[in-house]
């Protein structure tokens, strides 16, 4: 028998919250609001820069998390989800493809079938050659996300 592991991570198409079991997140909450969760009283900084601010958070066994501020306002959120090739920590470009079917796997168990456009924002399965990543990406509407070689990597948290 063969265990496959599937996230508590659900997200709201009505407002774009992210919920687990510990809390939610979502476009709702500003940093110092963030700061305070039950998520997010464990993040850690990972980038300041002309009022961006990186934050990397485990919201939950087996999730990565970084939320994005403009302005102390939330903008982006990025999720990566654990595969089995992390625990060796060795990176392959097949295996971080392996990732990114598991996103889009679990996306379309979620949301249904792409695009995931909502009137608070959208939702993306992205693997960044340059940033040799995958992950899920959610936009808040009032900001865009960068692309992942200009972020600080989460796979080392």
């Amino acid at each position: 028998m063969i265990f496959h592991w599937v996230p508590e991570m659900k997200i709201s198409v009505v407002d774009g919250s992210i919920l687990f079991d510990a809390g939610s997140i979502g476009p709702h909450l500003d940093r110092s609001a963030f700061l305070a969760t039950r998520i997010g009283v464990s993040a850690r900084e990972t980038l300041v820069n002309e009022g961006w601010v990186t934050l990397e958070f485990n919201p939950e066994p087996g999730i990565l998390g970084t939320a994005r501020f403009k302005d102390d306002q939330l903008r982006d959120l990025y999720f990566l989800m654990q595969i089995s090739g992390d625990e060796a920590r060795k990176w392959t470009e097949e295996l971080e493809q392996e990732r990114k079917e598991k996103h889009d796997a679990w996306l379309r168990d979620e949301l249904g079938e792409p695009p995931y456009q909502f009137a608070w924002g959208k939702v993306i399965s992205d693997f960044d050659p340059r940033g040799w990543v995958s992950e899920i990406i959610v936009s808040y509407a009032s900001g865009s996300p960068l692309p992942r070689a200009s972020r600080p990597a989460v796979h080392d948290a």
